[in-house]
């Protein structure tokens, strides 16, 4: 040992194995300068591992073709991830997708195109929103080999408008049966009154100036405004005691996945922590080929440990939840004009572990419908 390394012989991580045999870690070079003192002294060596560069380059020599066909593997997964394979539309509900193909088809959007050949995303979607008249916004962006084209239609506020202007002149009647308790009107003639239970379907503002009631020819003008009318609903709400949320303890694990298109190629060699109970979250990192988003890249997945924890409302807890949801849920129901007046607690009752309301609510909203006057009435 002495005279090898006064030689210069680097040995590292060397420690006995028994009485006659010793480990060592040698570089290759070092290797070859040794052997000339191993058969001068008869000492027998074995070889436990080789790794590193030289070793590497000499399995690569034996897999040439394998290695050869793996590299043309990522070429032609490069080149076909260049071409747009599919194309999706979102939205345009009253617009024929087949009208859609063909605008972009004409703007160079199709399948099998490349896609640097195309423009720029914001030029692309001014091109297509002067296109489509009928559309508020146009979005388009590319995911991978998959095109995407959201389109927003316009409100059909100002259609409905028009389709109003188009009907002729229109009655107002009770949408519902309800207690008139406001009138509103800029155009006709009001039929009933304030403090007036109306039912369904009867006539409340007429587009007729006269007596509608008598066969005279009375000029019609067309009814307009709001008439506003209390309405009773009921509704039956259900809320549970018992209440199960997550508390999290603070641990977590995370790991780092290669991914090739939709598949995910787990990381063998990273240890996960034990954990009981946990929710897991994934953030996917694509590789660039400068501005060419590839089909493959990296998954930062982490796992989050939490506890199950149950919690138990008290009966007056549960009872407020409930009001508080009927509630909400009316209010989401109302429209601009529609308000809660008044709300009372018909009947509860406990049942399966359950609080079970039954509300009343009085609601003042808007119950004027129009109705086409027709011709010859």
């Amino acid at each position: 040992m002495n005279e090898v390394i006064d030689q210069g012989i680097e040995m590292e991580n060397v420690f006995w194995v028994d009485k006659s045999q010793l480990e060592v870690t040698l570089s290759l070079p070092d290797f070859f300068r040794l052997i000339p003192y191993l058969r001068r002294y008869q000492i027998r060596i074995r070889l436990k591992r080789k790794q590193g560069m030289p070793f590497w380059i000499r399995k690569i020599k034996k897999r040439v073709y394998f290695y050869i066909g793996f590299l043309l593997f990522i070429v032609l997964l490069f080149v076909l991830s260049s071409f747009i394979w599919q194309i999706e539309i979102v939205g345009a509900e009253t617009i024929p997708h087949e009208q859609v193909y063909g605008v972009l088809q004409k703007e160079g959007i199709f399948k099998g195109q490349l896609k640097f050949r195309l423009p720029k995303e914001k030029e692309i979607q001014e091109r297509l929103l002067k296109s489509f008249s009928q559309a508020s916004w146009i979005g388009f962006q590319l995911e991978g080999t998959r095109a995407i084209v959201t389109i927003v239609m316009k409100k059909q506020i100002e259609e409905q408008s028009e389709d109003q202007k188009d009907e002729g002149p229109v009655d107002l009647i009770a949408g519902k049966d309800a207690l008139v308790v406001d009138m509103q009107i800029q155009r006709g003639r009001a039929v009933v009154g304030l403090n007036e239970v109306v039912q369904k379907g009867d006539l409340l503002v007429s587009g007729k100036y006269g007596d509608p009631l008598q066969e005279t020819d009375d000029q019609i003008v067309g009814a307009k405004g709001k008439v506003l009318g209390e309405v009773w609903y009921e509704a039956e709400v259900a809320v549970p005691f018992l209440v199960h949320r997550k508390e999290y303890t603070g641990r977590r694990d995370r790991k780092t996945h290669f991914f090739v298109g939709t598949k995910v190629l787990h990381n063998p060699f990273k240890k996960s922590l034990d954990l009981k109970q946990y929710e897991t979250t994934q953030t996917m990192r694509s590789f660039y080929l400068g501005n060419w988003k590839m089909p493959f890249g990296l998954v930062d997945e982490e796992r989050l440990e939490m506890n199950l924890l149950k919690y138990r409302r008290t009966f007056s807890e549960a009872v407020q939840l409930a009001k508080q949801s009927a509630k909400d849920e009316m209010i989401s129901y109302l429209d601009a004009d529609g308000k809660i007046i008044n709300e009372k607690v018909l009947h509860q009752r406990v049942d399966n572990g359950k609080v079970y309301l039954k509300i009343h609510f009085d609601v003042v909203e808007n119950i004027a419908v129009s109705q086409p006057i027709l011709q010859g009435e």
